[in-house]
């Protein structure tokens, strides 16, 4: 895309800013920032992480952002209690194993918690959440990623 420049000379024009994408792009973006975050929080060494549900090691860049309460429910998708790291076996093929995430959940957080996002996800259900938000929640993630590879780093 190309755009005129202050002499009238055509200028390309780079639109990266976050206000720019559609609601869909923000989800992916917000849903690919919060994923890295808990990749790299639960990293037990340096580019290996543990599988929440089966409890096998794998490089971090296998693991996926697996969540207790289905990702189709906004109102837990990004709550940070509902994401753990899992294996594909377990987050895909699986379907999450949600016993065994819901058993270690509770012994991780406790019961109240747990019920507090079940409870959560069934008042709000498939609501849609505000782009404001979402622009927000991602700046808020990218920074907790910088903070995180800082940290790994020294």
């Amino acid at each position: 895309m190309y755009r005129a420049s202050k002499y009238g000379k055509k200028v390309k024009f780079k639109r990266s800013g976050l206000e720019d994408l559609n609601y869909n792009q923000l989800i992916r973006k917000l849903d690919a920032e919060v994923g890295g975050y808990i990749k790299h929080k639960y990293e037990v060494s340096p580019g290996i992480s543990q599988c929440y549900t089966c409890k096998n090691y794998f490089p971090t860049n296998e693991i996926q952002a697996g969540h207790f309460i289905s990702r189709r429910y906004f109102a837990t998708r990004f709550d940070l209690r509902n994401i753990r790291p899992q294996c594909p076996g377990c987050n895909k093929w699986r379907a999450g194993d949600p016993f065994k995430f819901r058993m270690y959940l509770v012994e991780e957080i406790g019961e109240d918690q747990v019920k507090d996002l079940e409870s959560i996800a069934k008042m709000n259900g498939e609501k849609h959440l505000a782009r404001e938000w979402l622009i927000e929640q991602i700046k808020l993630f990218r920074e907790k990623n910088k903070e995180l590879k800082n940290e790994s780093r020294g």
